[in-house]
């Protein structure tokens, strides 16, 4: 069964092939969907519930799934299997998100999770696991349900944010990122790439060598949350005229 076993021969990954490109439509179709059946969500608070602790179960069992994968497998390690990457966090804050419709994990999920969701989405690190192997399904609907979690606490539930949100959220990621260097240096991992880029092409190709590309990645989070709030207050909040939730 390769598409359960951790090495594999069945078809590798193709960056925009079409199992790919079929990824990224299905997401802006889900968020389209949210969207445009708003109304019929907000009408039945059971619905809103069964979405909700849905989304919920899925990133919980998909992370239990892939930790059976890398047991089972023989290859866990806490070098690189524990929940500790910016997806992991990502979509641990939309759990608690979810659960508890809080402002707080609403900002983290949205800045930190939808921004690295998206530019995960566009240039996976998903190895060689292509569809439809287990790692690439793992891996593309934790990362899409992100955004579609946020879409939804926007759409549905009429979170709003506060530009001091970029602020105390990129604090939060830097207080985080300190935390886990030390860390990384006692499992020998590389959580949060802070040891070395990714093994494939991605965005932190364009900021430098180790370490340097760390200080710059800083700088580039920081101008694109502002860039992310910059469009959520031009295209989101700008045609809703309901107040925040408290």
């Amino acid at each position: 069964m390769w598409w359960w076993e951790y090495t594999h021969d069945g078809p590798g990954f193709t960056w925009l092939g079409t199992a790919h490109i079929m990824v990224i439509v299905s997401l802006i179709v889900a968020c389209m969907f949210i969207i445009v059946t708003r109304r019929w969500w907000q009408d039945r608070p059971q619905r809103q519930n069964a979405f909700r602790f849905s989304c919920v179960g899925i990133f919980v069992v998909g992370e239990i799934l892939l930790q059976v994968w890398y047991i089972q497998a023989g290859v866990w390690d806490a070098s690189f299997a524990l929940p500790l990457h910016l997806s992991s966090i990502a979509w641990i804050a939309a759990s608690f998100m979810l659960i508890t419709r809080g402002r707080t994990w609403f900002e983290i999920t949205f800045f930190a999770g939808v921004g690295s969701a998206f530019l995960t989405i566009l240039t996976p690190d998903v190895g060689n696991y292509g569809f439809p192997h287990f790692r690439f399904f793992h891996f593309f609907i934790t990362h899409a349900l992100v955004i579609v979690a946020v879409v939804y606490m926007l759409a549905v539930e009429n979170m709003q944010l506060r530009f001091r949100s970029v602020f105390k959220v990129w604090l939060y990621l830097n207080g985080y990122a300190a935390m886990i260097v030390p860390f990384n240096f006692w499992v020998d991992g590389n959580y949060m790439y802070l040891m070395d880029k990714p093994s494939g092409p991605s965005p932190f190709d364009w900021l430098g060598p180790w370490p340097y590309y760390i200080f710059s990645l800083q700088a580039v989070a920081l101008f694109v949350f502002i860039v992310m709030y910059g469009i959520y207050r031009s295209v989101i909040s700008a045609g809703s005229k309901r107040s925040p939730r408290r």
